[in-house]
């Protein structure tokens, strides 16, 4: 487009009042870039750690035990909502110590005994309740007092294995409902952290039932954040097969689908999960989402909006909309958007880049600048910013301090043909020709379909009088960008100081049709303007 008047041309003739900008690069992420940051991944439950195999048989009363112990496990998660640190009653005290008193027994100092885990959590819970215990402990078994921790994460974690290996011990006692529940309790307490250790664990479970739907759907959350996505996708179809309204089996298999690229596919999935829960804020969010990535924008904003109408203090949602308003070039309400999401919260690189990219365009260039200098404090090894502060700069004439930031840029990522191409334009308006041709020609090598770069050098080597040179570069630039109208209308003007009044006229009409095609009133009336003096030269 035809930017603000800087500069004029020193040269003779009609190339006197041609008075432009060179053009600014501006690198905004696509589309799948701008959304992937807004795609939420619902899940479960979660943790377990993969326990030696064995084949010892117990005798009846030890699997009786083994019950007791699960049930009470069980009891106690659901009463207090986890295993971590809790303040026990004195009953839940005694009857931990009755079943920490089997399990010495029992394990001893055996690192390797499949009951550790359930040791060392009954332990953990005990030592909260009594600071006297580890003596106590010591002596019921010295050897103990020198053993190791059993070493794991939470409270959480260890209960997980421990349902885990209580679950294997009673299926090999036949006991196969009830190492079903224990299963199942541990699969609610898995975190996807241990995903190659709870791998073999998820397999065991459904080969205890091949219809242990919970054993698919948690497989399937392992694969897809390890992605493994057509792992994922199986165990997602396979849980469905078994629940057809699992819910968030279908949320899961939607962001596979979107993983996959297979977008219409993930909307289906989401329109599903919707269906089955109406009013979650965050389905309608990550559906649009979807749709975002996928260019549909009017659609996502539609998503985007329901999601707000169900919870007001929904500030991703606020974000990714404002993104999807933007890309619409509703810059006005995409502040807004962006605005409300930062009073509501969200403190990242990428909410006041956006924001600042926003206010560049709407001209409010200091106050682009004061949200890139956020965004740098928030990650100082942001080139995109760095160069498009620059770009405020240049804007409000501040060329010296654009340039600082075009050379960091750069300093940061030397193959950024965008940055040596905004520091050429900088280096332009200060009058460093030779060093912006230097910049131009650098971001062409960097890029040699950089058309942008090769007009920009044109303009560099008309203000130097260089116009055959400048003819070469602006039909480079016209050879990679067909439609471009500048380029025609000043390799014309060029064209006109080097008497070549018949390619002159060819390309200033060239280029008026391609102007009027693009609705640049400014420069379509800039070339009729020369059209008509072109016309009135004498023969």
């Amino acid at each position: 487009m035809l930017m603000d008047i800087h500069d004029a041309f020193n040269t003779p003739s009609m190339l006197k009042d041609l008075r432009v900008d060179p053009v600014l690069s501006d690198v905004i992420p696509n589309d799948s870039q701008l959304f992937a940051s807004a795609e939420p991944i619902q899940i479960q439950t979660h943790i377990h750690r993969s326990v030696p195999v064995v084949s010892t048989t117990y005798p009846e009363s030890a699997y009786q035990w083994l019950v007791e112990v699960l049930e009470g496990l069980i009891d106690f998660g659901n009463q207090h909502g986890h295993y971590g640190v809790i303040n026990l009653t004195e009953d839940e005290y005694e009857w931990f110590d009755n079943v920490l008193e089997e399990l010495v027994y029992s394990v001893g100092d055996n690192e390797n005994h499949l009951l550790t885990p359930l040791m060392e959590l009954v332990i953990r819970l005990i030592n909260d309740y009594e600071d006297t215990y580890v003596p106590k402990l010591t002596e019921q078994s010295p050897k103990l007092a020198e053993k190791e921790t059993f070493e794991t994460g939470t409270e959480d974690d260890l209960a997980a294995y421990a349902f885990f290996s209580i679950g294997f011990l009673l299926y090999q006692g036949k006991m196969t409902e009830k190492a079903l529940s224990a299963y199942s309790n541990a699969i609610a307490l898995f975190h996807l952290d241990q995903h190659d250790k709870a791998k073999d664990d998820f397999n065991k479970a459904i080969e205890l039932d091949t219809k242990f739907v919970d054993a698919y759907y948690n497989r399937g959350v392992m694969n897809l954040e390890s992605g493994n996505y057509s792992e994922a996708f199986a165990d997602f179809n396979k849980a469905i097969a078994l629940n057809p309204n699992f819910l968030e089996a279908y949320y899961n298999r939607g962001v596979t689908f979107q993983k996959l690229g297979k977008h219409e596919e993930a909307i289906v999935d989401l329109d599903k999960t919707i269906e089955l829960s109406p009013d979650s804020a965050e389905f309608y969010f990550t559906r649009g989402c979807v749709k975002g990535s996928s260019g549909q924008h009017e659609s996502a904003i539609a998503d985007f909006d329901i999601a707000i109408g169900l919870d007001p203090n929904f500030f991703k949602a606020y974000a990714v909309r404002g993104y999807a308003k933007k890309r619409l070039g509703r810059n006005e309400s995409a502040l807004v958007d962006f605005d409300e999401a930062i009073e509501l919260g969200i403190e990242t690189y990428e909410i006041f880049y956006f924001r600042a990219t926003t206010k560049n365009e709407l001209g409010q260039h200091e106050l682009a600048i004061l949200d890139f200098d956020r965004a740098i404090e928030l990650k100082s090894d942001f080139t995109e910013a760095y160069n498009l502060r620059g770009l405020s700069k240049d804007k409000l004439g501040q060329h010296e301090e654009a340039l600082a930031d075009y050379s960091e840029a750069i300093r940061q990522d030397t193959d950024y043909a965008e940055a040596y191409n905004n520091r050429g334009i900088s280096h332009s308006m200060l009058k460093h020709h030779n060093q912006a041709l230097a910049d131009y020609t650098h971001a062409i090598r960097i890029n040699p379909s950089y058309a942008m770069a090769y007009y920009n050098r044109a303009l560099e080597k008309v203000r130097q009088g260089d116009l055959n040179s400048a003819i070469l570069d602006f039909t480079e630039a016209i050879r990679l960008k067909s439609n471009y109208a500048e380029a025609f209308t000043y390799r014309g003007a060029a064209k006109v100081n080097l008497k070549n009044f018949d390619g002159a006229n060819s390309d200033f009409q060239t280029a008026l049709e391609l102007a009027e095609q693009q609705g640049h009133q400014e420069l379509k009336t800039f070339i009729e303007e020369k059209l008509q003096e072109l016309n009135n030269l004498p023969p």
